[in-house]
């Protein structure tokens, strides 16, 4: 006697008068799903994926999806091909290390804005930051905003916990004359000209992941099309600008170029070696690899301790950079935005509000009044 198959085996058959191969599921919940191929090997490996699904508890009633079966179908359904590699990646470590350890056995229909509050102050006395405790929050509402969407449940409880209030930190910066002796102090190192480039207001994975074919020396320009970033799990990645905006043209000062003349040379002698593996990158390693950014910044660290300049992060080149342009040079907030590659110059006014408010000068100007005669105690 033929043992008939239990819900989740699936089968496959040939379909005669089609031509066709037939592959066919039956869910927990009864109904049926079917895939038809020429190709009897993709229907096979269809019903492998989708028999893999049940085990794994995708396939299941609206009643009784967990919210831990939920944000895997989230990540897995709409997050691979919704968000950039990095965004994922930090949303599936968050998912995985903070929110399905204490919310992920709750059916996703029973999860209640206290749970959720209860998560956040669970969270803080752990010793989080609020900066992180919020990105937790974020995350957990914006992956209920796709469930409801999907109608997986009528209303967003995320919606009505507040986050931790995220204070703004005004970034560390050096000055101009702190820049001006970080920059002399680089004559003749061999990552000379990544810190040049950091003084275009250039990010770090843009310095690192600039192609050859993107630079051209002797018209003393450059073009942003790409960053190289450290992903966990999948190692160095050329990724695409975060924004168009990003993409961009940055002209180059001459002492610039001149330094990027010397390291291509330097880089050209280099690639001349057997072991030399072509990256198609600007600035590489001694072997033509891309240089991981981790690298860089303990690089740069060990620079400024050596001179005794402030410690501050790679980033704050950026910034000291910026302050530099607004501040000394009182450059156009539009033209800082394009240089930078922000999304807009609303995002350049909100980031540096406490640099270029022009308010700080107007009531400057009015305490003047204020000051007391020559010649008065």
């Amino acid at each position: 006697m033929t043992r008939r198959r239990s819900a989740g085996e699936g089968t496959v058959f040939f379909w005669q008068q089609k031509g066709l191969w037939v592959g066919r599921i039956t869910l927990p919940d009864g109904k049926k799903r079917v895939k038809t191929s020429k190709t009897q090997k993709i229907v096979k490996d269809w019903v492998l994926v989708e028999r893999n699904k049940i085990k794994q508890g995708i396939f299941t009633t609206g009643e009784n999806i967990t919210l831990e079966t939920f944000l895997i179908r989230y990540l897995e359904d709409y997050g691979k091909r919704s968000l950039r590699i990095t965004t994922y990646e930090g949303y599936k470590q968050v998912i995985e290390r903070h929110i399905i350890p204490d919310l992920g056995k709750v059916k996703l229909k029973d999860l209640r804005a206290d749970q959720i509050n209860y998560l956040i102050t669970k969270k803080l006395n752990a010793g989080l930051s609020n900066r992180s405790v919020e990105y937790i929050h974020g995350i957990l509402k914006r992956s209920l905003n796709v469930a409801k969407t999907w109608e997986l449940i009528s209303k967003n409880p995320a919606t009505l916990v507040s986050p931790p209030k995220v204070t703004f930190k005004i970034p560390d910066i050096w000055s101009s004359e702190q820049v001006r002796l970080f920059l002399d102090s680089l004559k003749d190192d061999r990552w000379e000209a990544i810190y040049y480039l950091a003084c275009t207001a250039m990010r770090k994975g843009e310095v690192l992941g600039l192609p050859l074919k993107a630079l051209d020396v002797d018209k003393g320009y450059l073009m942003v099309i790409q960053n190289l970033q450290y992903v966990p799990g999948r190692g160095l990645l050329l990724l695409e600008p975060k924004t168009e905006k990003s993409k961009r043209l940055i002209k180059l000062p001459d002492f610039i170029v001149e330094a990027l003349k010397k390291h291509l040379a330097r880089r050209a002698m280099l690639a001349q070696s057997s072991n030399w593996k072509e990256s198609g990158l600007v600035f590489t390693t001694d072997i033509g690899t891309p240089i991981s950014p981790r690298n860089m910044v303990r690089h740069f660290k060990n620079k400024i301790e050596a001179i005794g300049l402030p410690d501050i992060r790679f980033h704050d080149i950026r910034h000291s950079i910026v302050s530099y342009l607004l501040i000394e040079k009182n450059l156009n907030v539009k033209f800082v935005s394009e240089l930078v590659g922000h999304s807009s110059s609303k995002v350049t006014m909100d980031r540096y509000a406490h640099l270029i408010n022009p308010m700080n000068s107007l009531v400057a100007d009015s305490l003047e009044g204020l000051s007391i005669p020559s010649g008065l105690p």
